[in-house]
């Protein structure tokens, strides 16, 4: 059948799905689904239809298709076959023993030239070109530029660094009025355009919050995989009864799973009632399926933990296929026959004689699997070590020991993705603007040369194997081409850095469901075990409170300063600080104004490090979150409202720390009478001598409160096993 497609520009406001009567059978079904202010000058496409199996074509928004372009649709022949051809008198059986690849898409912001030919199947990326006459016989990348029969890349649109930069920003996912208002900078020069609005697209992402999925436990053959499929329960005709019996019939007694997302609005019991319809088919068949149930705006917080997301025919698909591309997962087409690669092997299997001859093909398969991991495992660090060269040769980042923090007197100070972005000049982070006298001064940390202080960097810029998922991601989003040639500017190839990750032993480890978070965590604390402490911190950071991680301190003493740009008031924080004597360990936890202090602290003779999210990251190992979450009480700029903190019940600290007083040290009673006589007397006199930077009243009572009551009641306290109360 053919179908002429002839869309006007400016005719489509809204992702819209255009429908047709299918041989008179099927009614109103989605044809082509086009997105906003895209249009079609004319194409045509060739489209084969029968029972089961339906297919259509998916345009993003910002694409322009030119005339006489035509999009073969499922039109595939068996060459296997002895006759090609119809024979007159015999009945015409489809071919079963090919993949059938019927659904195209193109991507957005893409221009299809004159008398183009994409054949079925073929997936075309945001802002690709394809030239005048081109055949498209596989996928286009991204902003690709692809000519001839069959096409191939003969350039891209922009650099690389630009193309990564765009691919982060994705302006056309923005609101039409937001594209509107920036038309002038869409229409001109690139490296503005990324200027202006990549800053912002970088911290969005930033702070997308992982969802929180579930876990299964992986217990049979195979890989770990969990594929992303949104049931298209709104449509006429829906994929997802094909997709789940596909999965079954491919993934049972494997360690792959489904994931289904379904979205909790007034139908939700009947969506739940249909999926346990489909599902008591299949009771006795051992397979993971998992449910998440959850608001619109907690979609994209999903393909970042998944490893493939599979297609279907709603108006959503396309913006849905952009989200797996921003995260780099692979796309599933869940409108094509066979859906996963087991079912072509179940197709073909119609002999005893086709299973023998698969079998001896998925021997060799294996085979050559295993060569290929041995080859792939033998080349990892060299492959490694080239992306690390990049820029240069001799960067090198110790992997710190904790104990030389313990046992030498070492200080501190680390020099992060904030810390370079301040030096850039950008303002990256709500917390700390862009300070000239700041730059200044961490670029003087960058080079000091003193033994007594280690320098930290993030260990990014190598191998990143030790690193989960996410965190892989969020650096390899971060360390574009201009970031990293930036970052070598500024760096010391001949010299050893230190891990400034030694301070996040948690979130961003794909160990962190072992035991080996608890014995960095354990080796953190010997660094203060039995010392007298100095905590210089922003007032809504609050180390320590409310769990076990400063317990083995002797003496806590607090120094607030201001949540956010701490700088402003550098003078004040660093002379408070020298006031409590060289005798005690000083922790900072002040972002990149932390830096600087442990710098200025140790070249006077303190000890000081800068301990970053040590306390955060704690809380996430404490309750088992596995990701960066929000913790109400505690500030927190990672993660989406971690800056919308929550004063904690002063009687719920009190009560806390009290009971872990009576549990794990029995202290005397007189120890107890005073500590209820001290929290009276403070309430009464509602004074404070030492503590700066207080905004009013009644955060001045609780921050005296802490502060001496865990000088009175951390001594000689070990790994407590209490946990939050708030």
């Amino acid at each position: 059948m053919r179908i002429k497609l002839n869309i006007p520009e400016n005719s489509v406001q809204t992702d819209t799905a255009y429908m047709s009567d299918v041989l008179g059978e099927q009614k109103n079904f989605p044809v082509l689904v086009i997105g906003r202010d895209s249009y079609i000058e004319e194409a045509w496409a060739e489209v084969v239809f029968d029972s089961g199996m339906i297919y259509n074509l998916q345009v993003g928004r910002y694409t322009s298709i030119a005339g006489d372009v035509k999009i073969i649709v499922d039109m595939n022949h068996d060459y296997r076959r002895v006759c090609q051809g119809r024979i007159n008198g015999a009945p015409y059986r489809r071919p079963e023993r090919i993949r059938r690849k019927g659904q195209v898409v193109i991507m957005n912001d893409c221009w299809i030239g004159d008398d183009v030919t994409i054949m079925s199947g073929v997936t075309i990326g945001n802002g690709a070109v394809v030239a005048a006459g081109a055949v498209v016989v596989k996928d286009v990348p991204s902003y690709a530029i692809v000519s001839g029969n069959p096409a191939k890349v003969i350039g891209y649109r922009f650099e690389e660094r630009q193309i990564e930069a765009l691919e982060l920003i994705r302006w056309w996912n923005w609101t039409a009025e937001k594209v509107r208002a920036a038309a002038g900078l869409l229409y001109g020069d690139i490296d503005t355009f990324i200027e202006t609005f990549l800053p912002d697209a970088q911290r969005e992402l930033q702070q997308i919050p992982m969802a929180d999925i579930i876990p299964m436990e992986k217990t049979k053959s195979g890989p770990d995989r969990r594929l992303l499929y949104i049931p298209d329960f709104e449509q006429d005709y829906p994929t997802y009864s094909n997709v789940i019996e596909a999965f079954v019939n491919s993934y049972a007694d494997t360690n792959y799973e489904l994931l289904l997302y379904i979205r909790e609005d007034a139908d939700l019991q009947e969506k739940l009632e249909r999926l346990d319809d489909i599902f008591s088919k299949y009771e006795d068949v051992d397979c993971y399926v998992n449910l998440f149930v959850a608001n619109p705006e907690d979609e994209r917080s999903l393909f970042g933990q998944v490893d493939g997301y599979i297609t279907n025919r709603s108006t959503d698909n396309v913006r849905y296929m952009d989200m797996a591309d921003l995260y780099g997962i692979s796309c599933i087409s869940g409108v094509d026959v066979p859906m996963f690669a087991e079912q072509v092997t179940e197709r073909m299997c119609r002999t005893q004689t086709d299973k023998m001859q698969i079998d001896e093909l998925e021997r060799k398969v294996g085979e050559l699997q295993t060569m290929l991991s041995n080859l792939t495992n033998a080349c990892k660090q060299q492959i490694a070590q080239l992306s690390t060269n990049q820029y240069a040769m001799n960067l090198s980042v110790d992997n710190l020991k904790y104990e030389v923090l313990a046992t030498q007197d070492k200080s501190m100070a680390r020099c992060g993705d904030g810390e370079f972005a301040v030096i850039a000049g950008v303002n990256r982070q709500k917390f700390q603007h862009a300070d000239a006298e700041l730059a200044r001064r961490l670029m003087e940390v960058l080079h000091m040369e003193n033994e007594e202080i280690l320098l930290g960097i993030p260990d990014i810029y190598g191998d990143l194997s030790k690193y989960n998922t996410e965190c892989r991601y969020n650096i390899r989003a971060y360390l574009t081409e201009e970031v990293r040639k930036q970052n070598y500017d500024l760096l010391d190839m001949d010299r050893t850095y230190y891990d400034a990750y030694v301070t996040r032993p948690y979130a961003s480890y794909h160990d962190n469901n072992t035991d080996a978070p608890k014995q960095r965590f354990d080796a953190l604390k010997k660094i203060w075990q039995g010392r007298n402490l100095v905590i210089v911190e922003g007032e809504k950071s609050r180390l320590g409170i409310g769990n076990d991680l400063f317990a083995g301190a002797k003496s806590i003493v607090r120094i607030l300063g201001p949540a956010e740009h701490a700088f402003d008031r550098y003078e004040e924080l660093l002379a408070e600080t020298k006031k409590q004597g060289k005798d005690k360990l000083v922790l900072v936890a002040l972002g990149p104004t932390a830096t600087v202090l442990a710098y200025d602290l140790a070249i006077e003779g303190y000890q000081a490090l800068d301990i970053g999210h040590v306390d955060i990251e704690y809380e996430w190992f404490l309750a088992g979150k596995g990701r960066k979450t929000e913790v109400k009480t505690k500030y927190n700029n990672e993660v989406a409202g971690g800056d919308q903190v929550e004063d904690p019940d002063i009687l719920t600290v009190i009560f806390f720390h009290f009971l872990v007083s009576i549990l794990r040290n029995l202290f005397p009673l007189i120890i107890m009478f005073q500590i209820i006589v001290d929290f009276g007397e403070h309430i009464r006199d509602a004074v404070i001598e030492d503590d700066i930077f207080v905004r009013d009243e009644n955060l001045r009572d609780f921050r005296l409160i802490i502060r001496q009551y865990e000088a009175a009641t951390c001594h000689e306290i070990e790994d407590t096993e209490w946990q939050s109360g708030f």
